[in-house]
């Protein structure tokens, strides 16, 4: 009875052995996983960034603003876009979102051509048209790969930096001739967008001194220049407009790449 005992207490002991090790190799499949997705995430934002990059320096080179700083971004922009594309082709087989990658694919070629194109405001209309949708489609996308692992931390990995391609986008079409109401309405919504954002990484608990003195720097900007970028109706800072963006954008980067460092995400950490 006492040998029966043993030898049932000791198969239960590698049963339970064999159950941890297989638990311990399912969580860093998990670990793996989420990491692999989460710099997915990161191509994905990265992608509508460059199509509103795009548009945004096709605008200004065609109104004759900051052309030399705009025909820079034009030649590097595509080359950005393509490579981040490139992985998320490889990397997504979700067949919903890969019909949504092939889409912004075809959306973004089609503004690639136009930007190629002489300057003129119906192929500029077409051109917020088709930016808009890559950046829907790069949104969507991120999105639905964040929620396929439980990613809902506010503070990072949310496309922030957009939004200042987008205002400076928004402000040349207007001088450019896109007087719509709808032009106003949307610059509006994401100057409020991106000052929510701000004021919510600002008072982030992970930041460092580092971290705060980044985005003491933003908001030191913003309370500035966010003023400008709502009186689109009047005009007349197309280029402040260009600088103060690519500046806001930039530092916003650098944060969140400091705030991906400090939440351990390279290595599939919360």
């Amino acid at each position: 009875m006492r040998r029966e005992f043993k030898g049932f207490l000791r198969a239960l002991i590698a049963t339970v052995a064999l159950l941890m090790t297989t638990q311990a190799a399912q969580a860093e499949v998990s670990a793996n996983e989420k990491e692999a997705k989460l710099k997915l995430v990161r191509l994905a934002y990265d992608t509508g960034y460059f199509a509103e990059e795009l548009t945004k320096a096709y605008l200004y080179k065609g109104n004759h603003v900051a052309v030399r700083q705009a025909s820079k971004e034009i030649k590097e922009s595509p080359k950005a876009f393509e490579e981040a594309y490139r992985v998320l082709n490889q990397s997504i087989n979700d067949p919903k979102n890969k019909n949504l990658l092939l889409f912004m694919k075809m959306s973004y070629d089609e503004l690639l051509d136009m930007t190629k194109q002489p300057y003129s405001l119906d192929n500029a209309q077409i051109a917020l048209d088709l930016s808009a949708t890559v950046l829907e489609g790069a949104r969507f996308i991120a999105n639905s790969l964040k929620e396929s692992i439980g990613f809902q931390n506010k503070h990072v990995l949310n496309g922030f930096s957009i939004y200042f391609e987008s205002i400076a986008k928004y402000y040349m079409a207007y001088q450019a001739g896109i007087k719509d109401d709808n032009t106003i309405k949307l610059m509006k919504e994401t100057v409020k967008t991106a000052g929510d954002a701000i004021e919510t990484l600002a008072k982030s608990p992970h930041n460092t001194v580092a971290m705060n003195q980044k985005m003491t720097k933003v908001q030191r900007l913003w309370g500035i220049v966010y003023k400008f970028y709502l009186d689109i109706d009047k005009g007349g800072l197309p280029f402040i407009v260009f600088k103060t963006s690519n500046d806001l954008a930039e530092t916003i980067k650098s944060y969140e790449l400091d705030m991906e460092k400090v939440m351990n995400l390279d290595k599939g950490t919360k």
